[in-house]
């Protein structure tokens, strides 16, 4: 019997704007485009990064030196034989601290972006001082372990990025440091209010315990490489193979099994005197690679205003006044009358026959761009089915390499139906942005309408690892019920394959 999947979102995400938010003149400070006589813009590639940014010449090569010298050197700490990176790092950077603030969400010293829609993308300001440079080694730390662990839970995964943060200081980047804003947070609140156990039962951080949650985290990951080396790697085999994390854990530490009272409570007690007793640790400083090559050159005002347009359309949760969008919604449309992330703003606060009229301007200017079409297939009207997988197949063919496109089409055939036809597509989307949410409950649904219940389990809890902090109860809620019912229709998952080498 077929369970089709409940969609995830309803529409594409859009910047909630009313119409009458977005009427009017700009106001005071609104942005100006280099052809308005603002600052010029620049596009700056390394390896690995790909830096906008409206910096002059020198600070932005400069700038894009020091991002590519971090990934270099969290993703050496990570991993003994580095694999193949995962992509480029978009990174957008403000000159100006006012308006990285306004494209931020509330005392972010830069933040991380993984939409539905696109590629990951940091967003920070022009300057790189710790606060940023820890926040880019965390995150940084998830991009590139999201393709090796099959399973991450919560502690795992936020411990192992909290760890990883004291790659980023400026002066003494290290290894295996202890950063104060970790160790003494875990030290305070271990046995007070957070155990162990608490962390490691947990299916995801939220509320005012969160705080709490990553330093108990990152203070269990930090004792696990110093005290447990060979089983730490022993369970990290394990995660990477897709083991159901609680019963990996009771495998290779039996003795701290969370589930048993004084078990978890002799877990506290190592935990105590590694934090509060003067437990020894290892860390070793870390060389900077030399100043990497850079190329550098300069972006159009389409350009320009698709860098900033994306944050709003792409991440709804800025704080950018509706007057002054729409003033650089219409001057984007001057510089191409087919902008696509022009185009998808003003579709989100159209009426459902405006928002297709303006959706198809977009991929008729731009047939190129993935997101148009998928942006397109959202609103196309519901009794047009055969229209609406002709879009998503041109954003596939548009781009091949797009997981939002994969995934989205391989839903729509199986709500037509046409599980055989998803099936190659839904693993596609997974293979490529293992992170995302989406793709993996797609993935999952596609396996149980093909009658593979147990897989379709395993990457249903996978979904669950890596859902983002503010992806919304209701949504979490709607998961975690899938995840039930398959569990009740199909149990345990396969069983896990023999150990691998650890990565």
């Amino acid at each position: 019997m077929r369970h089709p999947p409940r969609r995830i979102a309803a529409r594409i995400p859009v910047l909630a704007i009313t119409l009458a938010s977005l009427s009017g003149c700009a106001g005071v400070g609104a942005f100006r485009c280099p052809e308005q006589g603002g600052p010029a813009w620049r596009e700056i590639r390394t390896e690995h990064v790909l830096l906008q940014t409206d910096l002059p010449s020198s600070k932005a090569k400069e700038l894009a030196g020091e991002l590519e010298r971090m990934f270099v050197v969290v993703r050496s700490g990570l991993f003994r034989n580095p694999p193949p990176a995962p992509g480029v790092m978009r990174t957008v950077a403000f000159a100006s601290e006012r308006e990285f603030e306004r494209f931020a969400p509330r005392n972010a010293g830069a933040y991380y972006l993984r939409s539905e829609l696109s590629g990951p993308v940091v967003v920070m300001p022009g300057t790189l001082g710790d606060a940023q440079r820890i926040a880019i080694a965390h995150e940084l730390t998830h991009h590139l372990t999201a393709q090796l662990f099959a399973r991450q839970p919560p502690w795992f995964g936020e411990g192992l990025a909290s760890f990883m943060e004291s790659m980023g200081t400026r002066d003494s980047p290290s290894l295996g440091g202890a950063p104060e804003h970790r160790s003494w947070f875990a030290s305070a609140h271990h046995g007070r209010g957070i155990r162990a156990a608490d962390v490691l039962t947990a299916s995801r951080f939220d509320g005012n315990g969160a705080g709490a949650a990553y330093a108990e985290s990152w203070a269990l990951v930090h004792y696990l490489v110093n005290r447990e080396p060979e089983r730490f790697r022993a369970l990290q085999v394990r995660f990477a193979r897709g083991q159901d994390p609680a019963a990996a854990w009771r495998e290779v530490f039996p003795e701290w099994d969370p589930a048993v009272e004084e078990r978890a409570r002799a877990l506290d007690e190592a935990l105590d005197q590694y934090l509060n007793h003067r437990g020894r640790y290892t860390s070793r400083p870390i060389r900077l690679p030399p100043q990497p090559p850079v190329t550098d050159r300069p972006m159009t005002g389409a350009e320009v205003h698709a860098a900033r347009l994306s944050l709003l359309w792409l991440a709804p949760r800025m704080r950018v006044e509706g007057a002054e969008i729409r003033a650089e919604i219409e001057h984007a449309l001057t510089h191409d009358p087919g902008h696509v992330e022009a185009l998808a703003l003003l579709a989100g606060a159209a009426p459902d026959a405006e928002a297709l009229r303006l959706l198809e301007r977009a991929t008729a200017a731009h047939p190129e761009d993935a997101r148009a079409w998928l942006a397109l297939a959202f609103v196309i009207p519901a009794g047009q089915e055969e229209r609406r997988l002709e879009a998503l197949r041109k954003g596939v063919a548009a781009d091949r390499t797009s997981a939002p496109a994969h995934s989205m089409l391989a839903a729509a055939l199986l709500d037509a139906g046409r599980s055989g036809e998803a099936l190659p597509l839904a693993r596609r989307a997974v293979a490529l942005e293992p992170w995302k949410t989406h793709a993996l409950t797609t993935l999952s649904a596609v396996l149980e309408d093909l009658g593979q219940c147990p897989e379709a389990l395993a990457f249903q809890r996978r979904a669950l690892d890596v859902f983002p902090d503010r992806g919304g109860a209701a949504l979490w809620t709607m998961l975690v019920e899938r995840k039930t019912r398959l569990e009740n229709a199909c149990g345990q998952p396969p069983p896990a394959a023999p150990p691998a080498a650890a990565p």
